[in-house]
């Protein structure tokens, strides 16, 4: 009697297994999923992995050479869903009420079908940007929006709320990178153009405007102190005012 009753629980729980299976198996084959990457994760050296979400992407020219006028600025798309082995299309569209860049001024026309290729599970949307009508002024800062906003296609669905609309930000100046603020890195205080580059010269990772690999304490700690020490050494002068630039202000021009 118990090998009966065994042998009933063992097909009933392959049953369940089978249509488990099923159902994850099952999950994408309408459509895969199409979004914008929202969102990044960096693991610090204490193992935690921390994610940032973000739903804009900064391309500046502040960090070019004079001589750049245009350039390519690139957007991560992604998808949700199983790797295709055929090419697939993918359409964006501009939304013309949240967007203040004006096409053949600051950027090239940008056609609204894309093609996501064969075996990837991420692709890259390229738009050409263009610098000669931007102002370079950090004191009065400018930057021009793009508003962009995926559309079904006959290849994908949309995916996830957060990544069907993402805003890309174009400027002539060194614009804060989006880790500035972040309460553990408090110590650099306000930002300035100047700071960065001098913190880029100490390490290139720094460059990144999306992300700082430097944890919160150690490390990430030694770089901001360095920085507070080279400017109250070295005389570092804002541009437009002539002001002397310390880690925590500007003291004006005499």
């Amino acid at each position: 009697m118990k090998d009966i009753f065994k042998l009933k629980s063992m097909l009933v729980f392959l049953v369940i297994l089978t249509s488990c299976n099923q159902d994850i198996d099952n999950f994408y084959d309408e459509k895969a999923r199409i979004q914008f990457k929202y969102f990044n994760e960096v693991t610090g050296s204490d193992k935690v992995t921390r994610r940032t979400y973000s739903d804009r992407i900064t391309y500046s020219f502040g960090m070019k050479d004079e001589t750049v006028e245009r350039d390519t600025a690139r957007i991560v798309v992604e998808f949700l869903g199983n790797v295709s082995n055929l090419d697939r299309n993918y359409q964006v569209r501009i939304v013309a009420d949240s967007t203040t860049a004006v096409e053949g001024l600051h950027y090239e026309p940008i056609s609204a079908t894309q093609i996501f290729r064969a075996g990837r599970m991420k692709d890259t949307l390229k738009i050409v940007v263009k610098r000669k009508a931007l102002s370079s002024s950090f004191s009065n800062p400018e930057d021009k929006r793009l508003m962009l906003e995926m559309v079904p296609t006959a290849d994908f669905n949309l995916g996830m709320k957060d990544g069907l609309r993402t805003k890309l930000y174009i400027n002539n100046y060194l614009s804060e990178p989006i880790w500035w603020k972040d309460p553990g890195r408090s110590t650099l205080q306000f930002y300035h153009p100047k700071k960065w580059k001098i913190l880029i010269s100490f390490n290139q990772k720094f460059s990144d405007p999306q992300k700082c690999e430097f944890d919160y304490n150690n490390q990430g700690r030694s770089y901001f102190q360095g920085l507070a020490s080279y400017l109250s050494v070295v005389p570092t002068f804002d541009d437009e005012t002539g002001g002397r630039i310390y880690i925590d202000r500007i003291v004006p021009k005499p």
